[in-house]
Formats: C-alpha cells, sequence, structure tokens
C-alpha cells in the first residue's frame, strides 16, 4: 500500500523537523539595517575608494556534487569527482571605518593534526580535512600585517567559512545575513557543536536585519557612502550574503557559495547538494548575475575558485 510509506515519510519528516536546530547556539544580538526598495541601487562615482584584496588560506578538495547541482540540465556531461577548491578571506580597508575581513580563513589548529583540531572527528571525517594545504592562518596574517580589525562579514557560517573565526578576538564584531542564525536545519544537529567551537567564546554575533520579510533578495549600504554593499542572497544557507566593492581600481562582486566554481557562474548552474534551499539559490544567483549585467564589476569571485572578469553574463554563452 501507498499510504504506509507516506505516513512513515511524513513522520520521519516531522521528527526532522521537530528535532531541527540552529548552526550555533551561541546568541546573536539583531541589528536593523534599512534596506532600499529598488531593484538595484543607483551608483554614483564615489569618491570614498576602498582597498581591497583577496587572500588565498588554503586550497582543498571536495566532492563535485556538492559544488554543482549536477541534475541541471546545463550540467549534462560533468560526473562527480573529487574537484581542487580554496578556502579565501578578503580585505577591505575603508578610509575612515577601518579594516575588515569578509570571511575568516584558517586557524592554526588545522595545520597541526587531529588532536588540535576545533571539530568533532565525525564532521572531521566528512570535510575531508586532510586535503587541506594551508598557506596563511588568519592570525599570522592579521599580525605579518599589523591589521587592526574592526569588523568581519561572514558570507555564511557553513564551517569552512568559520575555520579562522577563533583566532579573532572575541570582542570584534562578527556580521552575519538575515536569519543565518535563528534557522533551523536537521544537519545542525550534527555541526552546531564545531560551529560553536570555531566561533570561539561569547562570540559578538551581529544578525543583520535587512527587511520584514524573511527570505527576501535585498542590499544595504553599510558605511553609507556607496563603497561597500552587503548583499542578502538566500538559499545557500537562509542568511547568505555577497558583497559588491567599489575599490581603488574598479568594483569587485564577493559571490559567497550562492556560486561556488567559475563554471557554475560561467553556466548559472547553483550548487548541489552544498545548499539549503535550490529555488531560492536560484534566484539569488540569477539576481547576482543580473547586478554583473547592471555594474559591469572589474572582477566576480566564486566562492571557491579563482576569480573571473566581470563581464556581462550573455558573454560567457558567445
Amino acid at each position: 500500500m501507498i499510504v504506509r510509506p507516506f505516513i512513515r515519510l511524513l513522520t520521519y519528516l516531522t521528527l526532522a523537523t521537530l528535532i531541527s536546530c540552529q548552526v550555533t547556539s551561541h546568541q546573536a544580538k539583531e541589528e536593523w539595517k534599512t534596506s532600499p526598495s529598488q531593484e538595484f541601487p543607483s551608483l554614483r562615482q564615489t569618491t570614498t575608494k576602498i582597498e581591497f584584496k583577496i587572500v588565498k588560506a588554503a586550497d582543498w578538495e571536495v566532492p563535485l556534487s556538492g559544488l554543482l547541482d549536477l541534475n541541471d540540465p546545463k550540467a549534462k556531461g560533468q560526473i562527480d569527482r573529487p574537484e581542487p577548491i580554496s578556502i579565501y578571506f578578503y580585505v577591505i580597508k575603508h578610509p575612515k571605518f577601518g579594516t575588515y575581513l569578509i570571511d575568516s580563513g584558517v586557524g592554526k589548529s588545522f595545520r597541526n593534526g587531529n588532536q588540535e583540531r576545533k571539530v568533532s572527528s565525525i564532521v572531521a571525517s566528512q570535510m575531508n580535512l586532510e586535503k587541506l594545504k594551508i598557506f596563511h592562518t588568519t592570525k599570522e596574517y592579521l599580525l605579518e600585517n599589523k591589521i587592526e580589525l574592526k569588523g568581519v562579514f561572514f558570507t555564511h557560517l557553513h564551517l569552512d567559512h568559520v575555520l579562522g573565526a577563533y583566532e579573532i578576538d572575541s570582542k570584534i564584531p562578527f556580521y552575519v545575513g538575515p536569519s543565518e542564525v535563528t534557522s533551523k536545519q536537521f544537519i545542525n544537529l550534527f555541526v552546531q557543536g564545531s560551529t560553536n567551537n570555531l566561533l570561539g567564546e561569547e562570540p559578538n554575533l551581529i544578525q543583520l536585519k535587512l527587511s520584514e520579510e524573511i527570505g527576501k533578495i535585498s542590499y544595504l549600504d553599510f558605511f553609507g557612502d556607496e563603497s561597500f554593499f552587503v548583499i542578502s542572497v538566500p538559499g545557500h544557507t537562509a542568511g547568505s550574503l555577497a558583497f559588491y566593492v567599489q575599490a581603488k581600481d574598479g568594483g569587485h562582486l564577493v559571490l559567497g557559495d550562492s556560486c561556488h566554481t567559475q563554471w557554475g557562474w560561467q553556466n548559472e548552474v547553483i550548487p548541489g547538494s552544498f545548499t539549503a534551499d535550490p529555488d531560492l539559490n536560484r534566484k539569488s544567483l540569477r539576481y547576482l548575475i543580473e547586478w554583473t549585467n547592471q555594474f559591469k564589476p572589474k572582477f566576480v569571485y566564486p566562492g571557491h575558485q579563482e576569480r573571473l572578469p566581470g563581464l556581462a553574463f550573455e558573454t560567457w554563452k558567445r
């Protein structure tokens, strides 16, 4: 009979919902920031120019099926395989408000072996952490470059984006997107403890609220001078963020994990099993493509592979 399997499935889904939890049990302060109603900002040639730098913290390798939706018709011919990727963080230096990071890089513990890792053995075994090849730890980079950090913006709170957070002073604000902390998922039962460890004791978590509408794509002129835009692009996670930087050498669009790879960006294919809400991720990716067509940034930065020229999207199809 069809009824019994359906009831079992419904029971499982109900239980999964009931025992879902947040990505971290750390408390986050919610900070309301007004987001304009128009689809895109009317960017002017701002006189405030940010210094922008990308830093490769590590090389890594994960299954392609997590990075790309292999069921997308555009991905026909792509097969699952270990895919080389990298872990990055970004440095933005505002002439008035100081220096911030986007994402947190990798901490020293991951260079020194299993006994010092901040994640559980189960999580470590699923993350292929033995494949990490670290170039810069977060603390080393901050000390070597004499950076007095003012804050960190997280594209989202998946573990590979918070691997260096515990090396940052707990007083420093950690900004996350709308609903990133407060949304619940079943998988968080397995990763919450590791996420807590990586964020450190009593982190200064600030969850930005850009709209009354949950899951809305929106943006924020963070410094108020059109030099740095925080873009809410839900889908990969509930509070996924992208960023647009008007730097001295031109515009830079940081995609976060709304798109992991160069191929995914060039072919408009969202991430695979690593993404929470494929339909919403697809909508957010389309918005970022339209943003690129509108403002033609110098470079676009996929979440885990090398940057690409900020060409109008249709150019890739030629």
